[in-house]
């Protein structure tokens, strides 16, 4: 409730540009080729994802003190890769938007140098606040695509953004790409052995009715392109493949439900979860396009009390469960609860879909650090 009364007064003041951008589907722009949203990464054992989400970093935010966490979780825990699961700005400046790009590209960038050959990178989604700032829908896109480089030339161009958007498409949202992790990125695409895919998806902002709103979901043609991501992009298709997105899908719901109903939870989740799902206006269906394009596992944000991660459908075969998963609340800024501000690891192993989706994988590689309050004392 304390969110949806805190949007209220944000979006009411926006209405009339998020209507005319946010209701109904994409309807012109160019058809681009589903590889032509992929770029690739090197797969290593223990590949480690760092998942930060709901940074809300605005233009009275300490940006100097919120960069120095960050930049020292990313120092701590030598992630392969960084994702910002979205709410990553509200109410901020084009300076605030350069700041923490440049500095996630700096962090990578020495990691990368003190690593050797293995390289580390960030990339983010957006959220129903991101837009909210001094700047136009596609400056975040535009000022991150400063910091990527053509795939595999990293090292070469120092920009470690893994990125891709296209003004002009016709898909809905502003990122629709995927991150292929490989066993030799030297290989050609047909002949790469593809490990993890992860897709990176923009859940929109809000969907208005009248003078009301409620939060808006992936859409129709989104998942249509997940889709003919699985069908078209790989010749493999024995990948695991992942979600990252802000707005939590309606099942999140029904997996709760589950973990409740159980005598013992810890059998089939982990975590604290202490306000109910914010997802978006309709159930559309998102869920099961997106498993029918070989998505397993679901990473979202949004709701800021909430941190953990439930198998869903846990009783059942594996070609029917996935792992759905809250991100940790980063910062201090906007509401939070002081023992739940922190971050998430994620270590992908090489291993089968049937063992990725068990409850013993999940203890094992995804961790949720909820200590970082000590950080925000004097802020």
């Amino acid at each position: 409730m304390m969110k949806k009364i805190v949007a209220v007064f944000l979006v009411l003041a926006m209405l009339s540009a998020f209507v005319s951008c946010n209701n109904g589907e994409k309807s012109e722009g160019k058809a681009y080729a589903v590889e032509e949203y992929r770029t690739t990464m090197q797969y290593y054992d223990d590949f480690k994802i760092l998942h930060l989400t709901d940074l809300h970093f605005g233009i009275e935010t300490d940006i100097a003190h919120q960069l120095e966490i960050i930049e020292n979780e990313i120092e701590e825990e030598k992630p392969d890769l960084v994702i910002l699961t979205g709410d990553n700005f509200m109410y901020a400046s084009k300076g605030v938007v350069r700041s923490l790009i440049s500095a996630l590209n700096s962090a990578c960038a020495k990691l990368s140098a003190e690593r050797g050959e293995r390289i580390t990178k960030f990339t983010m989604t957006f959220g129903n606040h991101d837009n909210q700032g001094d700047y136009s829908r596609y400056f975040i896109n535009e000022t991150i695509s400063e910091y990527t480089a053509p795939d595999g030339k990293e090292v070469e161009e120092g920009k470690f953004a893994a990125f891709i958007d296209y003004e002009d498409d016709d898909l809905f949202g502003l990122t629709n790409f995927y991150i292929d992790l490989v066993d030799d990125r030297a290989k050609d695409t047909d002949t790469q052995d593809v490990k993890y895919r992860l897709h990176i998806i923009d859940s929109n902002t809000y969907h208005f009715v009248g003078p009301d709103y409620d939060y808006d979901v992936i859409h129709t043609d989104q998942l249509d392109h997940a889709l003919n991501i699985y069908n078209e992009a790989t010749a493999d298709k024995s990948y695991i493949g992942m979600a990252f997105f802000h707005i939590p899908l309606y099942e999140y719901s029904d997996a709760y439900e589950e973990y409740l109903s159980v005598s013992d939870p810890s059998s089939v989740g982990q975590g604290v979860f202490r306000e109910n799902a914010l997802c978006g206006y309709e159930n559309n269906g998102s869920y099961e396009k997106l498993r029918a394009a070989n998505i397993v596992a679901y990473f979202c944000g949004h709701d800021h009390i909430n941190y953990g991660d439930f198998i869903y459908r846990a009783q059942a075969d594996a070609s029917e469960r996935a792992i759905f998963s809250y991100g940790v609340k980063a910062t201090n800024q906007l509401y939070h609860d002081e023992d739940m501000i922190g971050y998430k690891t994620i270590t992908l192993k090489d291993i089968t879909v049937e063992e990725f989706l068990t409850i013993d994988n999940v203890k094992e590689n995804f961790k949720n650090y909820t200590g970082g309050y000590s950080n925000y004392e004097n802020n």
